[in-house]
C-alpha cells in the first residue's frame, strides 16, 4: 500500500464535521485513501482512526465569549470527544467501490443551569456507537496521473438518541445519533506530480427523513490537500478543510445556537510500516470559526490512525 497523502474531510461523505453546539464533534480530516489516489489496486482496506476534540471555548459569532449566567437558561462549559472510527472499504474494480464507516464515541459534557435558587452543574457521559454511513464511489475519469470521481450514499439512523444522565435526557445535538437518514453526495479530483500528490473535493449532506421532530442542518464541505514524499516510506501532508452547516430545526432543536462556518488547517505525517500498512497523525487547527448564537468550540484537535490493505 502506497499512501502518498492524506487530506481533508467530507463528512458529507465519510468524515464527520467538527461542529459544536453543546456539542458532539468529529475532526474534519479526510482519510478516504481512494479519493486521494493512494490505493492502486482493487481489494479490501481497513482504516482505524482515533480523535480527540476538547470543546472548551465558548464562541459568539467569530469572537470568544464568557458564560452569560442568564436565569432559567444553561451555559455550556465543556465537551470532550474521544472518537474511534472504523472504515471498511471494498473496491470491486478500479472504477467502483463502497465504504462502510462505523463511529464509536466516548463523550463527556458539562453545563451549568442557572436556576433562580443558584447555579446547578449537570453532566453527561457515555460511550456509544454513532450513525453508520454507507457510501459508494465511481471514478468516471482516470488518466495516467489523475482521477476524477463521484461519491454517493446514505448516513443511517443507527446511533442512539435517548442517552441521559439518569435524570435528564441529553440535548439532541449531544446524542450519539441524529435519528435522521441523510443523503450524501460528493465530487473529487486528484493528480500526481512527481513526488507530490494533491486533491480537491466538494461534498454535500442533507436530511431526507427526520426523526422525532429534529432536523439537523444541511452540511457543505470543500477540501484541498497536498502530500509530499520526503522518502519512499514517509510523507508530509497538509490539508485545508472548509465546512458550512445551516441551522438545525424542529421542536427538539436549538436553531439560534446551531450551525456556522469553519476553516481548518491540518498538517500531518504518514509512515509506511510495511507494504500494506500505513500509520498517520494530524493536528487540526481552526483558522476561522463563525458560529450562530453561542456555541462551544475547540482551539485544536488531533487524530491518529492506521490503514491496512488486504
Amino acid at each position: 500500500m502506497n499512501l502518498r497523502f492524506i487530506v481533508a474531510t467530507l463528512l458529507a461523505f465519510t468524515a464527520a464535521p467538527a461542529f459544536a453546539h453543546c456539542g458532539g464533534a468529529f475532526c474534519t480530516l479526510n482519510t478516504n485513501w481512494d479519493v486521494q489516489g493512494a490505493w492502486e489496486k482493487p481489494g479490501i482496506r481497513l482504516d482505524l482512526r482515533t480523535e480527540f476534540i476538547d470543546l472548551d471555548q465558548l464562541r459568539e459569532g467569530s469572537s470568544k465569549t464568557s458564560p452569560g449566567g442568564v436565569p432559567d437558561t444553561h451555559d455550556e462549559v465543556r465537551t470532550i470527544n474521544r472518537n474511534f472510527i472504523g472504515t471498511l472499504d471494498y473496491s470491486f474494480s478500479p472504477d467502483w467501490g463502497v465504504s462502510l464507516r462505523i463511529p464509536l464515541m466516548d463523550r463527556y459534557h458539562r453545563h451549568i443551569h442557572n436556576d433562580p435558587g443558584g447555579p446547578e452543574t449537570e453532566t453527561w457521559k457515555f460511550t456509544e456507537f454513532g450513525d453508520i454511513q454507507v457510501v459508494a464511489r465511481y471514478a468516471f475519469y482516470q488518466g495516467v496521473h489523475e482521477t476524477a470521481g463521484l461519491r454517493f450514499g446514505l448516513k443511517l439512523p443507527t446511533g442512539s438518541t435517548g442517552q441521559s444522565n439518569g435524570a435528564e435526557k441529553a440535548e439532541r445535538s449531544l446524542q450519539p445519533g441524529t435519528g435522521s437518514t441523510d443523503g450524501v453526495l460528493g465530487l473529487y479530483y486528484n493528480r500526481q506530480m512527481g513526488q507530490a500528490t494533491w486533491f480537491v473535493q466538494g461534498a454535500w449532506q442533507q436530511v431526507i427523513h427526520e426523526h422525532a421532530e429534529f432536523r439537523p442542518g444541511r452540511q457543505l464541505a470543500a477540501d484541498a490537500g497536498i502530500s509530499y514524499a520526503v522518502t519512499p516510506d514517509c510523507n508530509l501532508m497538509l490539508q485545508l478543510n472548509a465546512q458550512h452547516k445551516t441551522k438545525d430545526s424542529g421542536a427538539n432543536s436549538e436553531p439560534n445556537d446551531s450551525g456556522g462556518h469553519y476553516v481548518f488547517l491540518s498538517p500531518g505525517i504518514g509512515y509506511r510500516v510495511t507494504k500494506d500498512m500505513q500509520i498517520y497523525g494530524f493536528l487540526q487547527k481552526p483558522i476561522y470559526q463563525h458560529v450562530n448564537g453561542v456555541q462551544l468550540t475547540a482551539d485544536w484537535s488531533a487524530a491518529a490512525g492506521v490503514s491496512m490493505q488486504f
